[in-house]
């Protein structure tokens, strides 16, 4: 058995003063102790790199990393490029969330069972900046509804099946990045995060590690997700970073042949699932005599149609694969 952890954490920290104790702390009570914890300052003008050094003192295990503010993905970057050579599995865990005790020892059971897993991932739920518990159900909800291709139609992924490919593709279901805790030899395989896709990197990141294998679906909350005004996952990803995901994902030299079959076939299921969303609308708009809103859906119905009909989203983004 080897001396050194089993699992790498890595933290990245901008001005995470307020929170990162708590983050710690969660780390530290976790029933799975075979881990390590990078703290990467990201040239914080608070009190991170202080706080990160007291836990550091109080247990070897966690680490600080200083680096000149480069941002969350240069950051988690740099972190991965330190983590012990003996460890296994590494997850990404914002500077302000909260895992709760049993989380990496549920993250690390399929992949010690199931070696063709990539990666595996669990639920959360919403938490405000004092900790309270809010819109319980919503956050969680939210991971279960994955979409995934059966045949030409997205249907509803049953629970008992992994997160694939065809679901990463058309959308992201899994945020916070704690939520994952994927093999190392998969990260080494996909690259390093993409910081010119900020804020929708994450997505990135995912699509490309699922590229390599699918990811084991956990229906348990493991995380407190934490909602406030200054945090990374307030900062929503923007329509436009989010399409350059998509046309990334879709136009990417490093999809295999079928998966190239199967993204494109997913687009159009896509496309039709949003044709009758918007039908629905337009329907519902006409019946209420909101004759505007009924022809805006209706007009969304054509451009729907039409991405049908050409099969695949624009421009042709193309990227360099990430190498580490």
């Amino acid at each position: 058995m080897s001396e050194g952890p089993l699992i790498s954490v890595v933290v990245p920290a901008y001005n995470a003063a307020r929170f990162l104790g708590q983050t710690l702390d969660s780390v530290l009570a976790q029933t799975e102790q075979r881990w390590e914890c990078l703290v990467v300052d990201d040239g914080s003008e608070d009190d991170t790199r202080g706080i990160a050094t007291r836990y550091e003192e109080l247990d070897p295990r966690i680490k600080l990393v200083a680096i000149e503010r480069s941002g969350v993905s240069e950051a988690r970057n740099a972190g991965f490029r330190r983590i012990a050579d003996s460890a296994e599995f590494v997850t990404f865990m914002d500077s302000d969330d909260v895992w709760l005790p049993h989380s990496l020892e549920s993250l690390l059971g399929p992949l010690q069972e199931d070696a063709r897993f990539a990666g595996s991932h669990g639920l959360a739920e919403f938490i405000d900046a004092e900790g309270h518990a809010y819109a319980p159900g919503v956050w969680a909800e939210a991971g279960r509804n994955r979409l995934g291709l059966r045949g030409r139609r997205l249907v509803r992924w049953p629970l008992d099946m992994p997160t694939t490919f065809d679901v990463l593709v058309n959308g992201n279901v899994l945020f916070p990045p704690g939520l994952l805790l994927a093999r190392r030899r998969i990260y080494e395989l996909a690259g390093p995060f993409d910081s010119a896709l900020e804020p929708a990197e994450d997505w990135d990141m995912l699509v490309r590690l699922s590229r390599h294998g699918d990811l084991a679906f956990i229906d348990d909350v493991i995380l407190l997700y934490r909602r406030h005004d200054t945090n990374m996952g307030a900062q929503e990803s923007t329509p436009a970073q989010a399409w350059r995901v998509r046309c990334i994902a879709f136009h990417s030299s490093e999809n295999s042949a079928e998966q190239r079959r199967r993204a494109r076939r997913g687009w159009r299921a896509y496309q039709v699932r949003m044709v009758g969303e918007r039908l629905h609308a337009a329907a519902g708009a006409l019946r209420e005599r909101r004759l505007r809103d009924s022809l805006e859906s209706f007009a969304r119905v054509l451009v729907h149609a039409w991405r049908y009909v050409r099969g695949y989203p624009l421009p042709r983004v193309s990227r360099e694969p990430l190498t580490w």
